[in-house]
């Protein structure tokens, strides 16, 4: 059903009692002339309501109100409505019709003219109102969706961060478990191995008590190997990450290229990139007919950059929809860009900066 404002709502109740005051006109006058021409008026009017653009046929009304005047002399208060309209609909070149008051000299007509054309330009300047009301209304609907489709993807994204967050201490710690503690200990089971050999002649006693304690060091060793084992992590992380989403495209094939020392890069610089390269790689999925997708990370000192660059032939898709303009703002957040490229190919480049972690700079 169509949305009719309160100003639409006074026009159609003006528009229906002018029509029924010409059909009161023509009914006391007979005329089958001004019943075909209130006919005709009436149909004009019900096709600009259903097709707003035809504006500018009020101007037909017009002229046949003038052509009918010598036939039903009634024909020029019909004109009023056509007048009313065309004031309405901000068609103002309707106005010319005034000039026939100005041939005729009618006084009358012309007041009423007048009145119908005021009455038009107030409605029709209280429709525009209203229409710019909903217009900023949309406006700011609009930025509440975008701004909670932003928590939202904010609010994942943080889980996703915590989550790497806690991989990436795993895996850590598995490493300084596995380099360090787990090295010396097994370096230290093969140096008592090695002196085992010495006490042969010695107490069988003594000698089944030191193989009893290495027994225990080995166990000790396989338990540490079990638990650095358990430590790591399941779902690649980093640039393994990366080469993981790449290589699991089903669409087509994606070429990975990395250059520079990756492993300066924080975790939440990671999840950037991660969610930057999925929402990539969905759209050539959903809006790209692309043979092959090149994806490039250069990592250096200061920033990272990562570039998304397909030869798709679809030109009707949006350069920049939700998805990437949320990644955009959490770009901006930490400082850094994401930018799409339409040109010849689909490119999206997001740059981040890579800020020195504060145990470091400490430490230096």
């Amino acid at each position: 059903m169509r949305d009719i404002s309160k100003s639409g709502i006074w026009f159609l109740i003006c528009k229906i009692a002018g029509f029924g005051l010409m059909f009161a006109l023509w009914f006391i006058d007979g005329e089958m002339l001004g019943f075909f021409l209130l006919l005709f008026l009436a149909f004009m009017s019900l096709l600009r309501w259903h097709f707003p653009k035809l504006n500018a046929t009020v101007m037909i009304d017009c002229i046949a109100c003038i052509m009918m005047v010598s036939f039903w002399p009634y024909a020029a208060y019909a004109m009023i409505l056509a007048l009313f309209e065309g004031m309405y609909r901000k068609f103002y070149w309707v106005a010319i019709g005034m000039v026939y008051t100005l041939v005729t000299f009618d006084l009358y007509s012309a007041a009423l003219m007048a009145l119908g054309i005021a009455c038009g330009i107030f409605l029709g300047e209280w429709d525009e109102e209203h229409r710019q009301k909903l217009i900023l209304r949309d406006a700011e609907v609009s930025k509440y969706y975008k701004l909670e489709s932003l928590q939202s993807d904010l609010m994942t994204s943080l889980k996703q961060v915590e989550k790497m967050t806690k991989v990436s201490e795993r895996s850590r710690i598995s490493r300084e478990i596995h380099d360090n503690a787990g090295h010396e200990i097994v370096a230290a089971y093969i140096s008592l191995q090695t002196v085992r050999k010495l006490f042969e002649s010695e107490d069988a006693e003594i000698l089944e008590l030191y193989d009893t304690a290495l027994q225990r060091l080995n166990g000790g060793a396989n338990k540490i190997r079990e638990a650095v084992h358990n430590l790591q992590a399941l779902t690649p992380i980093g640039i393994e990450g990366l080469i993981e989403i790449c290589r699991r495209f089903p669409t087509c094939p994606v070429d990975f290229r990395s250059h520079g020392d990756s492993s300066k890069i924080p975790v939440y610089v990671w999840s950037m990139l991660e969610s930057c390269l999925n929402e990539s790689l969905t759209n050539v999925a959903k809006h790209s007919y692309a043979r092959r997708v090149t994806v490039e990370l250069d990592a250096t000192q200061h920033i990272v950059r990562l570039s998304v660059e397909n030869d798709g032939t679809d030109k009707t898709r949006k350069p920049m929809g939700n998805g990437l303009n949320n990644l955009r703002h959490r770009a901006i957040a930490v400082g850094g860009n994401l930018t799409v490229d339409a040109g010849e190919v689909f490119r999206i480049i997001c740059v981040i900066p890579i800020q020195e972690e504060k145990d470091e700079l400490i430490n230096s």
